[in-house]
Protein backbone atom coordinates (compact mmCIF):
# COMPACT_ATOMS: atom_id res chain seq x y z
CA UNK A 1 0.00 0.00 0.00
CA UNK A 2 1.13 3.33 -0.59
CA UNK A 3 -0.49 6.94 -0.61
CA UNK A 4 -0.10 10.91 -1.14
CA UNK A 5 -1.48 13.22 0.99
CA UNK A 6 -1.65 16.95 0.15
CA UNK A 7 -2.20 19.30 2.93
CA UNK A 8 -5.17 21.81 2.43
CA UNK A 9 -5.78 25.32 3.17
CA UNK A 10 -8.62 25.90 6.41
CA UNK A 11 -11.27 26.62 3.93
CA UNK A 12 -11.06 22.80 2.46
CA UNK A 13 -11.52 19.21 3.45
CA UNK A 14 -11.47 15.63 2.15
CA UNK A 15 -14.27 13.47 2.19
CA UNK A 16 -12.67 10.98 4.51
CA UNK A 17 -9.39 9.91 6.44
CA UNK A 18 -6.39 7.78 5.35
CA UNK A 19 -7.81 5.60 9.04
CA UNK A 20 -11.56 5.30 7.43
CA UNK A 21 -10.26 3.88 4.17
CA UNK A 22 -7.72 1.59 6.06
CA UNK A 23 -10.56 -0.12 8.56
CA UNK A 24 -12.94 -0.26 5.20
CA UNK A 25 -10.92 -0.93 2.19
CA UNK A 26 -7.17 -2.17 3.18
CA UNK A 27 -8.32 -5.49 4.43
CA UNK A 28 -9.64 -6.27 1.31
CA UNK A 29 -6.54 -5.88 -1.00
CA UNK A 30 -3.57 -4.06 -1.52
CA UNK A 31 -4.47 -0.63 -2.26
CA UNK A 32 -2.95 3.16 -2.98
CA UNK A 33 -5.00 6.13 -1.18
CA UNK A 34 -4.29 9.61 -3.45
CA UNK A 35 -5.85 12.25 -1.23
CA UNK A 36 -5.59 15.38 -3.43
CA UNK A 37 -3.13 14.27 -5.96
CA UNK A 38 -4.93 16.22 -8.23
CA UNK A 39 -7.08 19.18 -7.20
CA UNK A 40 -10.36 18.10 -9.18
CA UNK A 41 -11.40 15.06 -10.82
CA UNK A 42 -10.99 15.09 -14.92
CA UNK A 43 -11.86 12.81 -17.36
CA UNK A 44 -8.82 10.87 -19.22
CA UNK A 45 -8.64 12.24 -22.67
CA UNK A 46 -9.03 8.65 -24.27
CA UNK A 47 -12.26 8.36 -22.11
CA UNK A 48 -15.95 9.83 -24.53
CA UNK A 49 -18.68 7.99 -22.96
CA UNK A 50 -18.66 8.89 -19.36
CA UNK A 51 -21.52 10.10 -17.23
CA UNK A 52 -22.15 13.73 -17.24
CA UNK A 53 -21.78 15.31 -14.12
CA UNK A 54 -23.08 18.49 -12.65
CA UNK A 55 -21.92 18.24 -8.93
CA UNK A 56 -18.44 18.03 -7.55
CA UNK A 57 -16.52 14.52 -7.70
CA UNK A 58 -14.94 13.79 -3.99
CA UNK A 59 -13.47 10.53 -4.00
CA UNK A 60 -12.94 8.11 -7.17
CA UNK A 61 -11.97 4.16 -6.99
CA UNK A 62 -10.40 2.69 -9.85
CA UNK A 63 -9.73 -1.10 -10.50
CA UNK A 64 -7.21 -1.94 -12.97
CA UNK A 65 -6.46 -5.22 -15.38
CA UNK A 66 -3.88 -6.04 -13.07
CA UNK A 67 -6.02 -6.42 -10.27
CA UNK A 68 -4.33 -3.05 -8.88
CA UNK A 69 -6.47 -0.54 -6.70
CA UNK A 70 -6.46 3.16 -6.09
CA UNK A 71 -8.63 5.14 -4.42
CA UNK A 72 -8.23 8.67 -4.68
CA UNK A 73 -10.50 11.89 -2.93
CA UNK A 74 -10.57 15.20 -4.24
CA UNK A 75 -10.03 18.62 -1.54
CA UNK A 76 -13.57 19.96 -1.56
CA UNK A 77 -14.37 23.61 -0.08
CA UNK A 78 -15.75 23.02 3.47
CA UNK A 79 -19.01 25.31 2.97
CA UNK A 80 -20.41 23.33 0.44
CA UNK A 81 -19.76 19.94 2.01
CA UNK A 82 -21.89 19.65 5.03
CA UNK A 83 -20.62 17.61 8.16
CA UNK A 84 -23.71 16.03 7.74
CA UNK A 85 -22.61 14.78 4.27
CA UNK A 86 -18.93 13.95 5.46
CA UNK A 87 -21.06 11.68 8.14
CA UNK A 88 -23.31 10.02 5.28
CA UNK A 89 -19.70 9.35 2.65
CA UNK A 90 -18.00 7.60 6.41
CA UNK A 91 -21.19 5.75 7.39
CA UNK A 92 -22.92 4.70 3.92
CA UNK A 93 -20.67 5.33 1.33
CA UNK A 94 -17.52 3.90 2.37
CA UNK A 95 -19.35 0.72 2.54
CA UNK A 96 -20.89 1.14 -0.80
CA UNK A 97 -17.59 1.47 -2.35
CA UNK A 98 -16.43 -1.63 0.04
CA UNK A 99 -19.03 -3.33 -1.90
CA UNK A 100 -17.86 -2.52 -4.62
CA UNK A 101 -14.20 -3.41 -4.33
CA UNK A 102 -15.23 -7.01 -3.20
CA UNK A 103 -17.56 -7.41 -6.43
CA UNK A 104 -14.26 -6.31 -8.14
CA UNK A 105 -11.76 -8.68 -6.80
CA UNK A 106 -14.36 -11.64 -7.26
CA UNK A 107 -14.26 -11.47 -11.04
CA UNK A 108 -12.11 -14.16 -12.71
CA UNK A 109 -9.88 -12.06 -14.70
CA UNK A 110 -11.37 -12.62 -18.30
CA UNK A 111 -13.82 -10.46 -16.98
CA UNK A 112 -11.44 -7.70 -16.33
CA UNK A 113 -11.82 -6.05 -19.60
CA UNK A 114 -10.19 -2.33 -18.78
CA UNK A 115 -10.88 0.19 -15.92
CA UNK A 116 -13.37 0.10 -13.87
CA UNK A 117 -14.12 3.27 -11.67
CA UNK A 118 -16.87 3.73 -9.09
CA UNK A 119 -17.37 7.79 -9.25
CA UNK A 120 -18.53 9.60 -5.97
CA UNK A 121 -20.40 12.94 -6.65
CA UNK A 122 -21.67 15.70 -4.20
CA UNK A 123 -24.53 17.32 -6.13
CA UNK A 124 -24.83 19.66 -2.97
CA UNK A 125 -27.71 18.04 -1.44
CA UNK A 126 -26.95 14.46 -1.87
CA UNK A 127 -23.90 11.69 -3.09
CA UNK A 128 -24.56 10.14 -6.61
CA UNK A 129 -22.41 7.31 -7.33
CA UNK A 130 -21.56 6.11 -11.11
CA UNK A 131 -20.08 2.56 -12.06
CA UNK A 132 -17.88 3.14 -15.43
CA UNK A 133 -15.74 1.07 -17.49
CA UNK A 134 -13.43 2.03 -19.89
CA UNK A 135 -11.64 -0.28 -22.32
CA UNK A 136 -8.32 -0.45 -23.23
Amino acid sequence: MSSYYRNLNRHETYVTTKKQLKKYISPLTDVDFLFGLTRCFEWGSRRFNHPELKGTVVAVASFYRDRSLNLSSFPIVRNVYPEAAYEEFNRNILLTIQRWVCEQLEKPDTAIVGIEQLIVEWEGNKHLLHDVTFLH
